[in-house]
């Protein structure tokens, strides 16, 4: 079985806390709430003005392609509350990277680290993935906390081009390797 049909596989799964699935056009307010605070997004995307833009960017970036891009959905309030994707997948080295946000409103609650913690063990256990990153902007400290917690370990810094503001900025490489899992 190739990469993609064990993704297939796992195009929806749970946490103790959040259902991960593929967006809906009916995530699109919630998209908008997150896209409208530019405090979500500072290191992500350019926070979307418009209801029509965050629609865009929405179907365009999340839904076009689903496999390996997961609305994370609260269980308690059934709301979309970010995202988790990866960002690369190689099938041919079995790596990736994993990019991450979330509303604002759920920060400081570990359901990101829960989310990254799963798709962690997804990764490895299920979809033969050998090592995976999350590069983040070397400020980000609350993003390098989560892939901490998460027990990826710092492997390099370096400078890089911002892909929307195209100014040089200071990043983090943060790497975890199937042979270094250690499942909590």
């Amino acid at each position: 079985m190739d990469i993609w049909t064990r993704l297939g596989r796992y195009a929806s799964f749970e946490t103790e806390r959040m259902y991960l699935r593929p967006f809906t056009y009916k995530d699109s307010q919630d998209f908008f709430e997150i896209c409208s605070n530019p405090d979500n997004l500072r290191f992500i995307f350019p926070s979307r003005a418009t209801r029509e833009e965050s629609d865009f960017l929405m179907v365009h970036y999340f839904m076009k392609e689903p496999l390996g891009v997961w609305a994370i959905e609260d269980k308690k309030t059934r709301k979309m509350i970010g995202c988790i994707r990866f960002e690369k997948l190689d099938p041919n080295r079995m790596t990736a990277e994993i990019g991450y946000f979330m509303n604002q409103a759920f920060w400081g609650k570990g359901l990101m680290t829960e989310c990254l913690k799963t798709l962690a063990f997804l990764s490895f256990q299920e979809l033969g993935l050998q090592n995976l990153h999350v590069i983040a902007h070397a400020e980000n400290i609350a993003s390098q906390r989560v892939a901490k917690k998460s027990g990826f370990r710092l492997k390099r810094q370096f400078k890089g081009s911002d892909r929307y503001s195209r100014k040089m900025r200071d990043y983090v490489d943060y790497q975890l390797s199937k042979g270094d899992y250690r499942y909590e």
